[in-house]
């Protein structure tokens, strides 16, 4: 049979194992891992639409500018195309 923490995603690094631990703190815990992963999320969506505000920008620059960065037309073609959660 599993253990609590084990069933409610905890592991046992997060859970305190000092004597007089008490329920509450092993919650404490659960809501900061929790809390980091909603931080996670939200920068992962973050990086996702700077990449579609980026490629969209990159489609509007024309031959000269393109030259001035090093980069062809069929690169430019390459990257907009890309979706955007692919780096």
């Amino acid at each position: 049979m599993r253990s609590f923490h084990a069933a409610a995603g905890y592991s046992r690094a997060a859970v305190p194992a000092q004597p007089g631990s008490t329920f509450r703190s092993t919650i404490w815990c659960g809501s900061t891992a929790i809390a980091g992963r909603m931080t996670a999320a939200v920068r992962l969506v973050r990086r996702w639409r700077q990449r579609a505000r980026d490629r969209a920008l990159l489609a509007r620059f024309d031959d000269r500018m393109l030259r001035d960065i090093g980069q062809t037309p069929a690169d430019v073609m390459r990257e907009i195309n890309r979706s955007f959660w692919r780096g």
